[in-house]
């Protein structure tokens, strides 16, 4: 598992006036997982009307941790990690946009971890379901059942 820091926004950066009158400190709120979350699936709908699907089906359901104003998305693949890494500075800027702060996106690569949590063809979804069962292993071999992969 390794993790990487994709963005942070500047430090330094001078606010503009516009900026200074939109987000006064008030204004701004941290992220928890449930807003993060919704932040996410709003952005995905976005995404979609852009015909960016792959990364919107991501963020539509997206495996997170949030620590104040910093999300750590849990990915399957660099590929994913990637795509999100070009995407910081948007995420940063839309959330304060938003009324949200947003310093910081990171990601940890743990494929094990992703499939589990999202489930994709008929086999997927009945090895989840064996685990929890795991009668169903044998219904499986009994009846000769075969999965579409």
């Amino acid at each position: 598992m390794s993790g990487k820091v994709l963005g942070q926004a500047s430090k330094n950066r001078e606010p503009n006036i516009d900026d200074k009158a939109k987000l006064t400190p008030q204004s701004i709120s941290p992220f928890d997982t449930n807003s993060a979350k919704s932040f996410f699936a709003d952005y995905a709908q976005e995404l979609l009307k852009q015909k960016r699907r792959s990364l919107a089906s991501f963020l539509a359901d997206p495996i997170i941790e949030v620590r104040a104003t910093e999300v750590i998305f849990t990915v399957g693949s660099k590929n994913v990690a990637v795509e999100l890494e070009e995407e910081t500075q948007k995420f940063i800027k839309v959330a304060a946009e938003k009324g949200w702060q947003l310093t910081t996106v990171s990601t940890k690569v743990n494929a094990a971890q992703v499939s589990e949590y999202k489930v994709f063809t008929p086999k997927q979804q009945f090895d989840v379901m064996a685990k929890e069962y795991p009668i169903l292993k044998e219904f499986e071999s009994r009846f000769n059942l075969d999965f579409d992969a």
